[in-house]
Formats: structure tokens, sequence, C-alpha cells
């Protein structure tokens, strides 16, 4: 291995770029580099040993730095930080209403509706589907790639898939009915005769292939009590016969019945209040898919306990209206704002959903939310208040109004007052009836209006 020791330098040296320097003829170094050149004593042993210590040296220093280059690129050698760089902190200080996008989103396995839960394993996907006669659908699938095609689908109608559940309904008949009386006034479609009669924890249920390729299978399960009979019809079918038809089947026996029973809002032991955000590639107009929806997706991983959910708008005054009204998606009721009303004690804030339905439950601004959309005249302050409709009723409310699809009522019926219809003949208007009052006022947390009277619209 040569050193600069060993080698002379040459006459003419160049820069960087490769231009030669300026030396001209006469430079004096060039007389004293010849010099030294030809006085210069022949090298000893001795000298020749000192150079081969000098190139071990060279390398063990090459290989130092290799080595401390190797574990710095391995992040195996701990670096110091310069105390005089500031370091650069968040400007978003977290709270409850901070969301950050990469939040991991919370995923159930289980479907939920009409008093059934179904827990279905947890590398299942849940895709909904747009219901058709007033039926839930779900299709399931266990690959991404169907997942996204099944999606695509769903408004319509998928013609293959690995499974799809439908007509999670649950049907209330006469008291002291039977299964033949049901099928015949609900599921005339459904052949008793193919079906075998069991039991699913202790409630009766009939189960069976109804066709000779096994690709369909029906249960009817008894949901009801003494005083009401209700039954859930279930049915699972496949295209693409990849055994998870037979997983369902063989899961059945796990399936969790409770009794079908409806309940007011203010009954519900608990009363928590969020605010709802949900997107998704379904542009429906649909209450029964979107209860399906929150129902399930919201339900929790193994939730064993029963619980309810309602939506919730908040009413905006009508321009030139001292009634105030509530506004409803136009379009897709899946993609929208709301408030939610639940007593389900395990639900938190953050998202949920799959690829195909996202939701996203925050911190409501409002305190005691729960309390305002369990009781719709509940007010805390006279600010709470406004007057608007409720349903059928007209009066002094606060501004949340509960999610139904709309529907007709006939006359309006103001609070205190009676209908629209009977106060336009007592008083003999001749166009509509209006009402006016001297203030909103929230009296012992419940939104009254002070001295409302009844008078002819000008």
């Amino acid at each position: 291995m040569e050193t600069n020791k060993d080698k002379v330098p040459e006459t003419t040296q160049t820069n960087p770029l490769n231009t030669p320097l300026n030396n001209p003829v006469n430079d004096i170094s060039q007389p004293r580099i010849d010099n030294l050149q030809q006085n210069q004593p022949p090298l000893s042993t001795k000298s020749k040993a000192n150079y081969w210590m000098v190139s071990t040296i060279v390398l063990l220093l090459v290989a130092l730095i290799g080595g401390f280059f190797y574990l710095y690129k391995r992040n195996l050698f701990p670096t110091v930080s310069n105390p005089n760089i500031a370091t650069t902190q968040p400007t978003t200080e977290p709270s409850d209403n901070y969301l950050p996008t990469e939040t991991a989103v919370n995923k159930s396995n289980q479907i939920r509706m009409g008093g059934v839960r179904f827990s279905y394993p947890e590398n299942w996907t849940p895709i909904f589907a747009s219901s058709k006669g007033g039926k839930s659908l779900v299709y399931f699938t266990k690959t991404e790639q169907e997942a996204q095609q099944l999606a695509e689908c769903a408004s319509s109608s998928c013609g293959s898939y690995s499974l799809k559940l439908e007509d999670y309904a649950n049907y209330a008949v006469w008291q002291n009915s039977t299964i033949e009386d049901f099928i015949k006034q609900v599921r005339s479609d459904i052949q008793l005769n193919t079906l075998q009669e069991t039991t699913i924890n202790g409630r009766d249920a009939w189960l069976g292939y109804t066709d000779t390729q096994k690709t369909k299978h029906q249960a009817i399960i008894d949901t009801g009590t003494s005083q009401d009979k209700s039954f859930v019809a279930i049915t699972a079918s496949t295209t693409n016969n990849n055994g998870m038809l037979e997983e369902y089947i063989a899961k059945l026996s796990t399936l969790k019945v409770s009794e079908y029973k409806s309940i007011k809002t203010n009954e519900l032991s608990a009363k928590k209040g969020f605010v709802l955000d949900v997107t998704s590639k379904l542009n429906v107009q649909d209450m029964t898919l979107v209860n399906f929806v929150l129902d399930s997706l919201l339900a929790g991983k193994d939730l064993t306990q029963d619980y309810h959910y309602f939506l919730y708008l908040e009413s905006t005054k009508n321009a030139g209206s001292s009634i105030g009204g509530s506004s409803y998606p136009k379009d897709s009721f899946l993609n929208n704002k709301y408030y939610l009303l639940t007593d389900n004690k395990q639900l938190t804030y953050g998202s949920y959903g799959t690829s195909q339905i996202q939701i996203k439950l925050s911190t409501p601004s409002t305190q005691n939310l729960g309390l305002y959309l369990a009781d719709p005249k509940y007010c805390q302050q006279d600010n709470d208040c406004q007057y608007r409709g409720n349903f059928c009723s007209i009066g002094a409310y606060n501004p949340y109004h509960q999610f139904t699809t709309p529907w007709g009522c006939g006359p309006g019926d103001f609070e205190g007052l009676g209908n629209s219809m009977e106060l336009q003949q007592q008083l003999g208007c001749q166009q509509d009836v209006e009402v006016k009052y001297d203030s909103l006022k929230c009296v012992s947390n419940s939104c009254q209006a002070i001295n409302a009277k009844a008078v002819c619209k000008q």
C-alpha cells in the first residue's frame, strides 16, 4: 500500500473540476522538488517496517469507521440530541373532541336485530345491503377483495357471495298464535315440513336446508312472551360454497335470544348522549337499515347486555316562522350528522365500523345531552327552549328532535290549546291559526310557553 511519503507529487495539479491550475515555467517550487527527489537517501528496512505499521493503523481506522457507520444505520448506536436545537411540538392539544385520523377503528363481531344476537367469527367482514321488501340484509366475507365487490353491489343486488343473511325481522302476531299461524300470516313462502323442530337456548326453533344443493338454510325462532307472540325468520344462502354457510349453521346453537319489546326513551336505565357522524358507500333512505347498522357496528365484541339506540337531529327555526322544524337528510341517511341516545354503558368515544361504513362518536358541546334527548321538554335555562313541532304536537321544547321517517299527522295539535282545525272553527279564522306567547321559560327543567294563546293568522 502506498502513502503520500512513498509517491512524489506531479509537477502539474488539477482542481476538482479537472481544470489545470496555474503553474508557470519559472515557478521556484519545481527545482526544489527535483532536488529533494535527487538527494533522497535510499529507504532502509526499518523505514519500510514503519510504513507497514502506518498501513495497519489506517486499516484499523477504516474498519472502526465502517463499524460505527453500520451501527448508526441500524439504530444500534445511541444518538445524542443537540440541546441548542428546539424540538417541534404538536400544536393541537388532545381533547375528547379530538379524534386523530389514525385512530384505531373499534370493530364489532355481532349482528343484532329483533331480539336476536349472532356472534360471527372475527375474520369475517359484514357488508350491509339495502333491504328488499322490509328485510334486513347483510353479506359476509373473509377476503378484502370480495368485501370491495360486495360493497359496490350492496345498493342493488349481488349475484355472487360467500354468505348472505336476510330477513332478520321480528314479526309480532296475535296472542297464542302458533308457528303455523305465523307462516300463514307472514311467511307463506316457508315450507314447514322441510324444517326440523328443535330448541335454541330454550326457545322453540325450526331449522333446515330448503334445497337439495344445500345452499339455502332457514331458521324460525320464537322470541315472544306469553302475552305477545313474535318470531324471527332468518334465511342464509350462498352462491360460493366455501364453507361459511356451514360455519354459520354450526353457530346457531350459540345464538342469543331475548324477548321482543319496545321501550320509550325516558324509560332507559342509563341515558348517554353522543355526537354521531356516519359516512358510507350506501346511498339509502331506509330507517330499518340505519337501525340495523347501528345495532350491529356499535355492539362491541361479545357484548351480552341488551341496549337501545335512538337518533336525533337538531331543530332549527324556519325563516319567517316562529315555529321551529327538524331538518332531515335529503340524500342518504347513512351520510349525515346525528345525536345518539343510548343506554349502552360500555359505548365510548371513538371510531367504529368497517371499510364500507364509518361511524365516529365524539363529545357533545351540550352538557348532559342524554337528558335533553330522552325528554324533549328537558331544559336547564331559558335559551334551551324554542317553539316548534315535536311529532304531531306543537309547543315549547328543547332543540333535539328524534329522527324518524316523516309521516302525516293530520291537524297540528297545539300543546294545551287544541288542534288547528278545532281552533280555526272556534275562532272563525279565515286562514290558519297561530300561537302567540309572552316568552319561553325553563320551569323546573321543563320548557314552557308563558301565556300562550291561539289567534287567527293574519
